[in-house]
């Protein structure tokens, strides 16, 4: 009872990210199926993940585009009011001209480095990698989301289902109340009494409408549904809850889970960073080719000429004041943290798998127990009715046993969203994606 009575009291409240309202597509009453891929196909953090994705990928180009041929166009004016001259005669040699002109092609093109870019190309297309794994994993998050909001509407709209049946066989009750009352079989007190029972039902009855309200207001804020839209869902708790095999679940949560992927990915990353960091210092060769056109060349400066230079060039890092030597000692203990991550990692999702499967366990024991207390309480309740019709039992009885078979129901309610959650916490403790 006491996730209902969480529900019923406060609502919901998950935070969540903020959403566009806007009407999504309906053509009829929403399967949880069709919830959880109406809710992956739009939410807006789903279209932030795919950024970064994008962003890697743009990064990653950047990475090799070092290895690529690189062509500079330039061109020039400048002006000289003061030129260098010779006195030879009537007329003096200028050294310069008044007016310079140039234009020039330069291509480069990168020969080797010894595997420095090749390091960095690997380190971003992990980075890649990650953000593909962490889209994964908000999808997950996502979906698995979306299904307890969407058990959640399911659990309060039957609980005023409950509750409105309560309501009505505590009017019946009154009804009968006030009749032997008059004809002076039943006290005042029993008519109170029974009053009392109805106006706590009406308010319990209250409280569940506006947690609906709250449930509802979630379920629509993922599907992108504007405030106060028709919400039609068609789906219940039943499904498979048989327990899979521990192990079995533990090593499918190894292999799959977003959380061990993700380690595995900071794990390959730091081990990247620190290749990168161990090739800092070695040489870059490069060819480098410049042509162009351009004045001020003797015999005749006021002529332009084409030209062109070419040449190969080494650059042999020697000393940097301790730099590589710290990005080193960095990247290895980055190296040692990813790996204890990927570690810490495993044991979690070990446990998890386990507190799931235990959680499983205990709801499907709960539910059976709520059959067999429904029905129970259901025979209880008839034998009141037939024993306060006869005069035998009280009217407090027969409110008792009304009380008990309304908590019953609710019971049964409650073990039922229990063991569905619980059967989805454990496909999601084993890295399966969200499904019904």
């Amino acid at each position: 009872m006491k996730t209902l009575l969480a529900i019923v009291v406060c609502g919901l409240t998950a935070e969540l990210p903020p959403c566009a309202a806007g009407p999504a597509p309906a053509t009829g009453p929403l399967t949880l199926a069709q919830t959880i891929d109406v809710v992956l196909a739009q939410y807006p953090s789903l279209d932030a993940a795919r950024a970064a994705v994008d962003a890697a990928a743009g990064r990653t180009a950047q990475s090799d585009s070092g290895r690529g041929l690189q062509a500079t166009v330039g061109g020039g004016y400048t002006y000289m009011s003061l030129r260098p001259y010779v006195a030879l005669g009537p007329s003096p040699l200028y050294e310069t001209v008044q007016d310079n002109y140039g234009a020039s092609l330069t291509l480069r093109q990168l020969l080797t480095d010894f595997g420095r870019t090749d390091a960095a190309v690997e380190l971003t297309r992990s980075g890649e990698l990650t953000a593909r794994d962490a889209l994964e994993e908000a999808r997950i998050q996502l979906g698995y989301e979306a299904i307890q909001e969407f058990y959640g509407t399911i659990l309060v709209r039957e609980s005023v289902a409950v509750a409105e049946d309560d309501i009505r066989a505590l009017q019946e009750a009154l009804r009968i109340s006030e009749r032997k009352f008059s004809g002076g079989t039943a006290t005042k007190f029993d008519v109170l009494t029974t009053q009392v029972h109805l106006a706590t039902a009406r308010n319990r009855l209250a409280d569940i409408h506006a947690s609906l309200e709250k449930q509802e207001a979630g379920l629509r804020q993922l599907l992108g549904r504007s405030p106060g839209s028709p919400l039609e869902l068609l789906g219940d708790f039943d499904g498979d809850s048989s327990p899979p095999d521990m192990e079995a679940a533990i090593a499918e949560g190894l292999r799959n889970r977003p959380e061990m992927r993700l380690a595995q990915d900071a794990e390959r990353t730091a081990k990247l960073r620190l290749a990168e960091a161990e090739r800092a210092d070695r040489p870059v060769v490069a060819a480098q080719a410049t042509g162009g056109v351009a004045n001020g060349y003797l015999p005749d400066m006021y002529d332009r000429k084409g030209y062109l230079t070419a040449g190969v060039t080494v650059s042999v890092p020697i000393l940097t004041g301790g730099r590589t030597a710290g990005e080193k000692a960095e990247a290895r203990a980055d190296v040692r943290n990813a790996a204890s991550g990927t570690s810490e990692a495993s044991r979690e999702i070990a446990t998890d798998v386990e507190r799931a499967l235990a959680d499983l366990n205990a709801a499907r024991a709960k539910l059976a127990n709520a059959d067999t207390l429904v029905s129970q309480a259901r025979e209880a309740l008839a034998l009141a009715r037939s024993r306060y019709g006869n005069g035998v039992a009280t009217n407090l009885e027969l409110l008792d046993a009304q009380s008990d078979a309304h908590s019953a129901e609710l019971a049964r309610l409650q073990a039922r969203y229990d063991c569905a959650l619980a059967r989805q916490a454990v496909a999601r403790a084993s890295g399966r994606p969200p499904r019904p």
